[in-house]
């Protein structure tokens, strides 16, 4: 087993600068102590192999990142949900997502699928809206007419989606950024090889950029899914987005491997 030294520099890097809890740090160096005094007689490399692996358990996510390339779902942001764990975060350190190139324009605004993570029930995809410029769009909100109950904005900026009140209906409604026409239709939905959705829970941060997470309750995806995009509405502009795009799942089983 070796190492490649890229590996080593960036664990190198990382474990010097990084602070490690007392008692982490205590049961680390505990364990490698009495691996010596029980190994003493095995040839030097296995000892430096079985302490690589230990430090191993203190690496960094920044070191995941740093040897995954520049994979958008490191970023904490896209940690929806808590579904970019260590494991998934282990796998992509290791090249398992795969690049998308898919768009869709209308009104002068693309919608883009740029990156796309499969293990066997779960299905990440980076997505971003841009106008002409190929800078994001505004993230910002038409409310005109509504009786709104919350704008969604601190300090001048949108940072949240707004609220609002409908006519003879109880509770509140939330402003979508990404609409549909229907309220009972999504804008994303996954579909096997025969058009059926397929069931899962799904989560997005309904922004102009983001991800799309699917993941069902624990049953493996079909062999042949599709990302189905129905959107009618970004912002404050009415328009027609969309496409069904084959998931590429050439990765799905290594990663799934490398995860758990």
């Amino acid at each position: 087993m070796s190492i490649p030294e890229n590996i080593k520099e960036a664990l190198k890097d990382q474990i010097e600068n990084a602070e490690v809890p007392q008692e982490v740090d205590r049961r680390v160096r505990q364990s490698f102590l009495e691996f010596h005094k029980k190994k003493e007689s095995k040839p030097m490399k296995k000892r430096l192999v079985a302490f690589s692996i230990a430090a191993a358990i203190l690496i960094p996510t920044s070191v995941f990142a740093s040897l995954g390339g520049t994979s958008y779902f490191f970023k904490e942001s896209a940690n929806i949900n808590g579904l970019v764990n260590e494991g998934t975060k282990r796998a992509l350190s290791e090249g398992l997502s795969v690049p998308m190139n898919e768009k869709i324009t209308d009104h002068g605004l693309t919608v883009q699928f740029s990156e796309v993570y499969v293990e066997n029930s779960k299905v990440l995809v980076h997505y971003k809206i841009t106008g002409e410029d190929g800078k994001l769009v505004p993230y910002e909100f038409d409310t005109r007419g509504l009786n709104v109950l919350y704008d969604g904005k601190k300090n001048g900026k949108q940072v949240e989606n707004p609220t609002y009140q409908e006519n003879g209906l109880d509770g509140f409604s939330v402003l979508s950024f990404i609409g549909t026409g229907k309220k009972d239709k999504l804008p994303f939905t996954l579909t096997d090889a025969a058009g059926n959705v397929i069931n899962t829970g799904i989560a997005e941060k309904d922004q102009p950029e983001g991800v799309l997470a699917f993941v069902t309750s624990g049953a493996k995806l079909p062999e042949s899914i599709r990302l189905n995009v129905n959107i009618d509405r970004i912002g404050a502009t009415k328009g027609s987005w969309k496409a069904q795009f084959t998931i590429d799942q050439s990765k799905a089983k290594q990663a799934s491997e490398k995860a758990h």
